[in-house]
C-alpha cells in the first residue's frame, strides 16, 4: 500500500484522533476570511489614486471548544523588487492540538506582480508546503492568466508524484488564496457597500488529483468563494443574534463550499471595528468542532 512506502505520501491522515484531519482546513477557512478583508480603510475606495501597496504582517490565534490557542497563523506580504511582491501564510498547530497533530504546519506562498493600471496583484507562482511527521509535501501552481491555464506539480520528499495542466473556468477570475486576500483589500474587486456581492475562483486540491484519491470531486475543481456585505437591516439582525448590538463597524460574510472545509453551512463571518480592523472571524458549524474562531492579536504595516 502507498502509505507503507516511505517515499510516497500517505493517502490518509495518520493522526490518532480522526477529527483532527479537518482542523487545518477549518483554520484555513477562518484565515481566508480574515486575510481577504483585513484591510486599512484607505484601500477600500477603488476610485481614488492607489499608492504603492505597503508591506504588512498579521498574526492570528485560532480557537475552538476549550482550546484558546489551538493554532497560530502569520499572514504577511513583502516587496521583492519593482512591482514584485511575495505573500505568505504560515499556519501551525500549538499546545495539545500541536502534540496530537505532531506539530503540523502549512506554509503558503504567492509570488505576485502588481499592475498599477489594473490596480491589482497578478499571481504568477503559488506554492503550498505541508510539513507532516513523515515528510514534506510541496505543490506548485504556475498561473498563466494570458492563456487561461494552470500548470501544477505535486511533490513528496522532493519526488515528483503528479503533474498536469488545467484550463481555468471560462470567463472566471481565478486567484490563489493569497492573491485573492490582497486584491480584495486593494479594492480591485470594487468598493465595500451594503448589499454588494463578489465571486472568486481559487485553485483545486492538486494533491487529491496527483494521488487519484477518493476525495470529493468538488475539491478537484476550481473552488468558488462568494463574498457578500449584508444590508443594514441584515447586519442589525446579525448583531442582535451574536450579542454585538452595541458595537460599530462592518460585517462581511464569506461563503465557501460546505464540503471543502468540513462545515454544515459553509459560512464564515468576519467582524470589523470602525477602523476596518478585523476583530474576529468565525467558521460556523465546523463538523465535530462547532464554531471555530480566528482572532487578530497583532498587526504591523510599513511603507
Amino acid at each position: 500500500m502507498r502509505s507503507k512506502n516511505r517515499n510516497c505520501p500517505p493517502t490518509n491522515e495518520t493522526n490518532p484522533i480522526s477529527m483532527m484531519k479537518y482542523f487545518l482546513k477549518i483554520v484555513l477557512a477562518a484565515l481566508i476570511a480574515l486575510g481577504a478583508v483585513a484591510a486599512p480603510g484607505r484601500f477600500l475606495h477603488a476610485g481614488q489614486p492607489l499608492p504603492p501597496p505597503p508591506q504588512e504582517e498579521f498574526i492570528y490565534n485560532i480557537e475552538f471548544l476549550v482550546f484558546t490557542q489551538a493554532a497560530q497563523a502569520h499572514l504577511r506580504i513583502r516587496r521583492r523588487g519593482k512591482n514584485r511582491y511575495r505573500a505568505e501564510l504560515i499556519a501551525e498547530t500549538k499546545g495539545l492540538i500541536g502534540i496530537l497533530m505532531y506539530g503540523r504546519k502549512n506554509h503558503y506562498i504567492s509570488d505576485m506582480e502588481f499592475d498599477p493600471k489594473k490596480r491589482r496583484f497578478i499571481s504568477r507562482l503559488y506554492t503550498k508546503l505541508v510539513y507532516r511527521q513523515n515528510g514534506v509535501e510541496r505543490t506548485t501552481a504556475a498561473i498563466d492568466t494570458k492563456n487561461g491555464l494552470v500548470r501544477w506539480k505535486y511533490f513528496f520528499r522532493d519526488k515528483l508524484i503528479g503533474e498536469g495542466v488545467d484550463p481555468t473556468p471560462k470567463g472566471a477570475r481565478v486567484e490563489d488564496l493569497l492573491s485573492a486576500f490582497f486584491n480584495f483589500r486593494l479594492g480591485s474587486l470594487g468598493s465595500l457597500e451594503p448589499g454588494r456581492k463578489m465571486t472568486l475562483f481559487t485553485l483545486p486540491n492538486y494533491r487529491a488529483k496527483a494521488l487519484k484519491e477518493d476525495f470529493s470531486e468538488e475539491e478537484k475543481k476550481f473552488q468558488k468563494f462568494e463574498i457578500s456585505i449584508p444590508s443594514a437591516k441584515s447586519t442589525r439582525a446579525y448583531r442582535r443574534k451574536f450579542g454585538r448590538s452595541k458595537e460599530k463597524g462592518l460585517l462581511i460574510l464569506v461563503k465557501v463550499p460546505k464540503n471543502l472545509f468540513g462545515q454544515e453551512t459553509g459560512e464564515v463571518r468576519v467582524w470589523f471595528d470602525p477602523k476596518m480592523t478585523p476583530v474576529e472571524a468565525t467558521v460556523e458549524d465546523a463538523i465535530l468542532f462547532g464554531d471555530v474562531i480566528g482572532v487578530l492579536v497583532k498587526s504591523k504595516i510599513s511603507p
